[in-house]
C-alpha cells in the first residue's frame, strides 16, 4: 500500500474549501427563514358616559336667561379620546315633579369645536360652558322652579386621540 503526498498547495485548498462549506452551513442555520400569518384584533369602542357633577353647578339660571353648564366626561375605552362636540339629546329633567323642566331649560345650540381631552379609564376635568343652557320666560319657568338642579341629556362626539 503506497500512500501519495499532498501538495502544499492541494492541502491549503482543501482546508480552505472546507472551512467555506462549513461556514456556509452555520450560515444557513443561523439565517433560516420562513413565512405564515400574523394576528391582530381591533378593539370594540364603548360609549362615552357622563358623570354626575350636579353638587358642583352654579345658581346662575332664571326665567328668560342662560346659564352655565358643567359636564364631566368618563372615557372607558382603554385609548384616551379627544370629545369634540356635545348636544343635547332630548328634554332637561328635575327632581321636582312641579317644575317641567322639559318646556323650562334647553341647551342654546350644540358645542361643537372642542378638544376635551379624556383620559384611557378615567375622568375629564369637569367642563364649564357659561351661556350654554337657556330657560325660558314665563310657563312653568316660575317659583317652582327656583333652586332645582336640571339635568339635559347629551350626545358626545370623540375621536381616540
Amino acid at each position: 500500500m503506497t500512500f501519495r503526498k499532498f501538495s502544499k498547495r492541494a492541502i491549503i485548498t482543501s482546508l480552505f474549501l472546507g472551512i467555506l462549506l462549513a461556514g456556509s452551513v452555520a450560515f444557513a442555520w443561523w439565517t433560516a427563514g420562513g413565512s405564515g400569518t400574523g394576528y391582530a384584533k381591533a378593539a370594540s369602542a364603548s360609549p362615552l358616559t357622563t358623570v354626575d357633577v350636579s353638587a358642583s353647578t352654579t345658581a346662575d339660571l332664571y326665567p328668560g336667561g342662560t346659564g352655565t353648564l358643567k359636564i364631566q366626561i368618563h372615557n372607558p375605552n382603554t385609548y384616551a379620546v379627544t370629545v369634540t362636540g356635545i348636544s343635547a339629546t332630548g328634554p332637561a329633567t328635575s327632581n321636582d315633579v312641579n317644575c317641567d323642566a322639559a318646556n323650562t331649560v334647553t341647551m342654546v345650540a350644540p358645542l361643537t369645536s372642542l378638544s376635551i381631552a379624556v383620559p384611557a379609564g378615567g375622568n375629564s376635568t369637569v367642563q364649564t360652558f357659561a351661556n350654554a343652557v337657556a330657560m325660558n320666560n314665563g310657563g312653568s319657568a316660575d317659583n317652582s322652579c327656583m333652586g332645582k338642579v336640571f339635568e339635559l341629556p347629551v350626545s358626545l362626539t370623540g375621536v381616540n386621540s
